[in-house]
């Protein structure tokens, strides 16, 4: 059996996404801990994008993705209205996750940070911490943690 993801960039810079698949959580039966958030997710890699975009379709919050660092700079530097989370891959082209962290603690010191990698050994971990990364996740990443620990941060 094969099966064939397709997933195309839209716009220059951003993709916004929502998708109505996400198994994870039922507006229905209980109030979104994430209701109204915005998060910015910083990955060059369409899967990972496509997991987390699943994992949070359906807490009603604004997802924001930007491919590399230089993009999520970019946002930073333009959007009038940041984010409240930015969720942090480490290895992408153009602009590394270690610099983009720092870029954008020189611009918001408060802005949570949470380094999502599949670099998950102890120098990564120091890494991502001492580049100014709040927490450190490695992949593939618990759901339930991933949950818990943006919910930390939003909360």
């Amino acid at each position: 059996m094969e099966i064939r993801i397709n997933v195309y960039k839209i716009g220059s810079y951003f993709k916004k996404g929502m998708s109505k698949l996400s198994p994870f959580y039922d507006s229905d039966i209980m109030p979104s801990p994430f209701s109204g958030h915005k998060i910015l997710v910083v990955d060059d890699d369409d899967v990972s994008y496509f997991l987390i975009n699943e994992i949070f379709a359906s807490y009603n919050l604004e997802m924001i993705r930007a491919y590399n660092g230089f993009e999520a700079m970019e946002y930073f530097k333009y959007e009038r209205n940041p984010v409240d989370l930015v969720l942090m891959d480490i290895r992408m082209p153009e602009m590394n996750g270690y610099e983009a962290t720092r870029r954008i603690k020189v611009i918001n010191p408060s802005m949570p940070v949470i380094a999502l990698t599949a670099y998950a050994h102890t120098q990564g971990r120091i890494d991502c911490l001492n580049a100014g990364c709040d927490e450190f996740v490695s992949k593939p990443f618990d759901i339930n943690s991933l949950l818990k620990i943006v919910e930390k941060h939003l909360s």
